[in-house]
């Protein structure tokens, strides 16, 4: 294990960093604002008369956001992911805690900030019923029954792990952004993807600061990027549900090795030619 109290004045200084940068928003703007589209939907639709209950209805259906049923998908799966936070914090927490009580305090923060991602996504998935609510419901309860056994239990693997997933994340939030015909998920999605680039700067820097201090760890990094698998590989559909996420070209082996693999081995200064093969497909 990695001893990590010579860098204390450095972990210090990244958890300042994070709480400088990070700004905080709310459930409640993402609720008035789908509301207000609803109404104004529904004004549009139904004019100034006189209208019956199944008018009123079909026009509260009709104030839905523009959202493709695959993009829609392809956001459940992510908010799939973040509901196995629980896993995370029980089975993390313990082991990333050992390394410095700084590492365990920024761990604290993320939770925090991981869960209010998934609650959003629920929100907005709920509200417009992108998907139908009983199965996504359905799935929820699948994934924490799945459970999910920590990734590694040494501080340093963990943090390799964490790098990989923020990052991972952050540019699926931001390709998916980039596609969606709702600019309030698009929104949304942005907003989350300036924590996760947030939580990535952490555990990205506090990787680097180990590698400086022993070289040799780099033999740990392999090991992390060669077996990385996602939280929602424990679903019984991931496989068609990865398919469709390849298919709308938001994810795939090509865009994980060249956005999230070979950054991170830039900027670690590694030069890991068997890690990239693993990742080509």
């Amino acid at each position: 294990m990695i001893d990590f109290d010579p860098l204390e004045k450095h972990l210090a200084r990244l958890l300042e960093r994070h709480d400088q940068a990070r700004s905080p928003w709310t459930y409640e703007d993402l609720v008035q604002r789908m509301q207000e589209r609803r109404l104004d939907g529904m004004a549009r639709r139904l004019g100034d008369g006189p209208v019956d209950l199944t008018s009123v209805r079909a026009a509260w259906a009709a104030g839905a956001g523009p959202l493709h049923p695959d993009h829609a998908r392809a956001l459940e799966t992510a908010y799939l992911g973040e509901t196995n936070l629980p896993w995370y914090a029980e089975n993390l927490y313990g082991h990333l805690g050992r390394g410095h009580p700084l590492l365990a305090d920024f761990f604290r923060r993320w939770v925090a900030e991981e869960d209010q991602h998934g609650r959003a996504f629920e929100i907005y998935l709920l509200m417009d019923q992108a998907v139908p609510p009983g199965p996504m419901l359905d799935a929820k309860t699948t994934m924490l029954r799945a459970g999910r056994p920590a990734p590694a239990t040494d501080p340093f693997e963990i943090m390799v792990y964490t790098s990989i997933q923020e990052l991972s994340t952050r540019v699926f939030y931001a390709r998916l952004a980039r596609v969606v015909a709702d600019p309030l998920l698009a929104d949304l999605l942005r907003r989350v993807q300036a924590d996760e680039s947030l939580h990535l700067a952490f555990y990205r820097d506090a990787v680097r600061l180990a590698l400086h201090q022993r070289p040799e760890l780099a033999t740990v990094v392999h090991r992390g990027l060669m077996g990385f698998r996602e939280p929602v590989t424990v679903l019984p559909d991931y496989e068609q549900r990865k398919a469709l996420i390849w298919d709308t070209g938001i994810s795939n082996l090509k865009v994980f090795r060249t956005e999230v693999v070979e950054p991170l081995l830039r900027y670690w200064g590694l030069d890991d030619r068997a890690a990239r093969d693993r990742w080509s497909g």
